[in-house]
């Protein structure tokens, strides 16, 4: 059975588009299963009902028209449900409707099963006999197998065909992700190559024939200088015999065998990668069918080989691409990297199909202000290279190849943007403080944008969270103790007098060193933060000397220690810090070595329950909510799958928070807050409720909490807090305090433009 859900699986997704998919589809599940009729019902959300897309067994003139509510029949009741129904005499059940367009009069058994694709269902499959029977518990398991494996295939292949269909006939397509940096952005897409293979290919036609065979035959002559290498390379390691591999991969590149295949596609009109794209997919398909397992076996050299052509061929497409003025970046996977590629100024929005929106490289895009969504649906991103697009990163919709209409409509929002951002920064020079008179200090996230963040000194009261780690992040090798000096020094000088609170090498989980790869199955729960700077006390020790050394002559440096969950980590570390200390004091005797503050950022669990001893040991403490958010909630911060768990106004964490600010005012020990939340209007108004008076967050975020907070009173806040503590959900919480925003004439800040566009 696994190898039959196998070979349909990749059927289906060999298909150049939706109807011939499903066609398959049925028709393989017929077959598999050995039953009578095999049907797909979709549900068109529009008319809240199903249509039959595609049959083997019934009436084949009622595909695309015939249709049934989502309340109705048998159909409706397995999605409503969301279960299978599996019954021997259909007619007998009191939700069974006979349609006679279809022509299933004469089918008794029935087996279906819900399609369903992150929490929507997507359609119904169901399959028939004429013998009433009740099918057995593998034919159903085997349904419900196929229905989970296919339903991201299928939302994929109908993804496809709407941009597609809205394409041809010039109509705006809207996909849905999830909200990061706010703002709307209009430009044009720039796709970052993903990780190619044929699934990632849209079938498309061109008519310069001869361009593309030219872009073909330069892809093909790369890839056999790049077995010669490969060959080379290996001559001296692997027997001779075994080298002959490569002999075949060139004879498979001749053309007399690829060559002219492609040649035919590329003479029907097809571009060069979709003319490779066939090609490979119809040999691979065939190699599969064959019975001899070392025939069978020469489909994956066939798919290697397809997927080096494909990827000299998009590399040669995209060597001279040039990023456009406004660019909204598309990548599988943003990185760091990509978004220093583009040069300053063009970029407008940024898009991810993979991440979520509290992932670090997610929290850079709003440490440089640039609008973002995440988790959009999987489709083939090269179809959106070049395409104008509108990112509404307040409702996470990205609408592509957008009318002239919604084009001036979102022209218009952002101009309100900018005039709100203007009344925001012409307050930044302002005190942070409420309207009955509390100061609170608003500190800065730094260490991300290294060559702009020193301008920011005169609009916050110094840095609550110097990323040490991205210095390391922009090098091949591990710093010296000079260069970080060097660093530090700068930092601290460009903030005095006011302090700096540099973390400790913070790197495990998704910020990785190129030079110091961490590979493990669970990394957020692995080896992360001070766990490795602890066991490599040299590194340790380094970056200690340094940020002591730096501080000479200064005095605003502080330290604070990443993911301490222990007692024995704090000790550890504290010990390591004199040591550095009394080595530096005896290498240079004539200078004052300044024994700097001490803090721990409290960002497990278990480390809420430490603050009594820790209070005797450390200076201040300093809240990381987006990992203790993670942590709390079990919620792998950085996955788009469970992003919409991830929620910092959970009562949980938010009873937490309030423990931590309650327990540090007991011990008389200084806290902050370092996460996203406090750069969050509402997540800040609940934090001074709670008594945070010390709040670091992203520079875009500091002049709109100074605006907010000027207009509001702490009283005011804590009888919000109260109510708030007391809902059961998120959702909750967010409605009180939108209400409380609106409430306070502040509604504007929360307006989403994308309401007017639904």
């Amino acid at each position: 059975m696994l190898a039959t859900l196998r070979s349909i699986a990749e059927a289906v997704s060999q298909q150049a588009d939706l109807n011939s998919a499903l066609g398959c589809f049925v028709q393989m599940v017929k077959d598999a299963m050995q039953t009578q009729c095999c049907s797909i019902y979709f549900a068109d959300y529009s008319q809240d009902n199903f249509v039959l897309m595609a049959t083997q067994g019934l009436n084949p003139d009622a595909v695309g028209k015939f249709r049934i509510g989502f309340t109705e029949g048998l159909v409706g009741l397995v999605a409503q449900r969301e279960e299978p129904i599996n019954i021997a005499f259909a007619k007998s059940h009191p939700r069974f409707k006979l349609s006679p367009e279809v022509n299933e009069e004469g089918y008794n058994a029935f087996l279906s099963v819900p399609v369903v694709h992150q929490k929507k269902v997507l359609g119904v499959i169901v399959v028939q006999q004429k013998l009433a029977r009740v099918f057995s518990p593998d034919e159903e398991s085997f349904l419900i197998t196929l229905s989970a494996q296919l339903a991201s295939q299928l939302a994929h292949a109908e993804i496809k065909e709407i941009l597609r269909v809205d394409e041809f006939s010039h109509q705006t397509s809207v996909l849905k992700g999830v909200s990061s940096a706010p703002g709307i952005a209009i430009g044009e897409a720039f796709v970052v190559i993903p990780k190619l293979d044929f699934t990632s290919i849209e079938l498309q036609k061109d008519d310069d024939i001869s361009a593309q065979r030219k872009l073909f035959t330069q892809a093909v002559a790369a890839t056999r200088n790049e077995f010669n290498t490969l060959s080379m390379t290996l001559s001296d390691s692997i027997p001779q015999e075994a080298l002959a591999v490569f002999d075949v991969y060139q004879q498979l590149l001749d053309a007399k065998s690829l060559g002219q295949n492609v040649e035919a596609q590329l003479q029907q009109g097809w571009s060069a990668k979709s003319a490779l794209k066939i090609v490979i997919e119809k040999l691979v398909s065939q190699f599969n069918a064959m019975q001899d397992p070392y025939i069978k076996e020469r489909a994956v050299d066939v798919k290697d080989i397809g997927l080096r052509v494909l990827h000299h061929l998009v590399n040669t497409e995209h060597a001279a691409k040039p990023y456009p003025k406004d660019t909204i970046l598309i990548a599988s996977t943003l990185t760091p990297a990509m978004l220093a590629e583009v040069p300053k100024g063009h970029l407008a929005g940024v898009v991810s199909v993979n991440g979520a929106a509290n992932s670090h490289a997610s929290i850079l895009t709003r440490a440089m202000g640039i609008p973002a969504i995440w988790g959009i649906e999987d489709v083939p991103l090269l179809q959106f290279e070049g395409k104008p697009m509108i990112l509404d990163a307040y409702a996470g919709r990205l609408y592509i190849s957008p009318s002239q209409v919604l084009h001036e409509e979102y022209s218009q929002l952002k101009y309100q943007e900018t005039l709100l951002n203007d009344r925001f920064f012409a307050e930044q020079s302002l005190e942070a403080v409420t309207r009955d008179g509390e100061h609170i200090s608003l500190l800065l996230n730094a260490g991300l944008e290294l060559n702009t963040e020193h301008d920011n000194k005169p609009f916050c009261d110094g840095v609550g969270l110097y990323r040490t780690e991205a210095w390391f992040m922009q090098k091949g090798q591990f710093p010296s103790q000079s260069d970080q000096e060097t660093w530090y020094r700068e930092v601290l000088t460009s903030y005095h007098p006011n302090p700096v609170v540099m973390r400790t090498l913070d790197i495990g989980g998704d910020k990785v060193l190129d030079y110091f790869n961490i590979t493990e199955e669970n990394p957020f729960l692995g080896w992360r933060g001070i766990r490795v700077t602890l066991d490599h006390p040299e590194l340790f020790l380094d970056q200690l000397r340094a940020m002591l050394k730096a501080n000479i002559g200064l005095g605003n440096l502080k330290i604070m220690l990443p993911m301490i969950s222990g007692s024995e980590e704090v000790d550890e570390s504290l010990k390591l810090l004199e040591q550095a200390y009394f080595e530096l004091s005896e290498q240079y005797p004539e200078q004052a070595i300044e024994r700097p503050e001490v803090g721990v950022m409290l960002e497990v669990p278990s480390s809420v329950f430490m603050l009594e001893e820790w209070s005797q040991k450390v200076d201040f403490c300093s809240v990381g909510s987006n990992d203790l958010t993670q942590y709390m909630l079990a919620v792998d911060r950085s996955n788009a799958r469970v992003a919409e768990l991830f929620n910092p106004y959970h009562p949980s964490v938010l009873r937490v928070l309030l423990k931590i600010a309650q327990e540090c005012h007991q011990h008389e020990l200084p806290f902050s807050l370092c996460g996203e939340l406090g750069g969050d209007p509402e997540g800040a108004l609940l934090l001074i409720a709670m008594g945070y008076r010390s709040l670091s967050m992203n520079y875009s975020s500091i002049s709109k909490i100074k605006f907010v907070l000027r207009r509001l009173n702490v009283s005011d806040m804590e009888k919000l807090l109260a109510e708030c503590l007391m809902q059961p959900t998120a959702k909750h919480v967010l409605r009180l305090t939108r209400n409380f925003m609106i409430e306070h004439q502040l509604g504007e800040l929360f307006y989403t433009p994308s309401q007017g566009q639904s």
